[in-house]
């Protein structure tokens, strides 16, 4: 969105009671909700529908846009992912990556509220959260292994983790 007054008009759309002909629900994902202003930060709050905003850092960071509203967004009850947008405003398309600039961004928010919102919070927007983001007995197993460098919490190092992964498990299926 380019201006305050594009996203404005926007929110005020998204916000709407989930009754209107918009069909607003909870199960909505909606990506780069950058450029705030209070007015739609106002009609988010009073939004009938928490759905989940997926925040890119890397690529908020590319445009220059103004401070991402993860508090308060977080505060009104929306479900807030990482992810990754493309290479046209990143040099990879890596989630790790994206969890460091968000850290450098929110050096307040926790490693392992960081990797929720990778991990949790992404299989939440997704519908899946009976089956994918956690390791637990009938989840699918996807999972990435890295090597623990030095001695820190397990969501430091994954958070810190900046080579390339060497080893990886999709469906089960290394």
């Amino acid at each position: 969105m380019s201006s305050n007054v594009e996203t404005s008009l926007n929110i005020s759309e998204i916000a709407r009671d989930s009754s209107t002909s918009l069909g607003m629900t909870e199960n909505w994902i909606v990506v780069h909700v950058n450029e705030l202003v209070d007015n739609d930060l106002d009609l988010l709050e009073r939004s009938a529908s928490k759905f989940s905003i997926v925040h890119c850092p890397r690529t908020h960071e590319y445009f220059g846009h103004s401070p991402f509203q993860f508090h308060k967004l977080r505060e009104l009850g929306f479900n807030i992912c990482l992810g990754t947008d493309s290479l046209a405003s990143n040099d990879d398309l890596s989630l790790l990556a994206e969890m460091r600039a968000f850290q450098k961004t929110f050096p307040d928010v926790s490693p392992e509220e960081i990797l929720k919102m990778v991990t949790i919070n992404g299989a939440r927007a997704l519908r899946q959260e009976n089956v994918l983001g956690k390791l637990r007995p009938g989840f699918l197993a996807d999972l990435i292994a890295i090597p623990i460098a030095r001695p820190t919490s397990a969501f430091e190092e994954i958070i810190g983790f900046d080579q390339s992964v060497n080893w990886s498990m999709i469906g089960g299926q290394i």
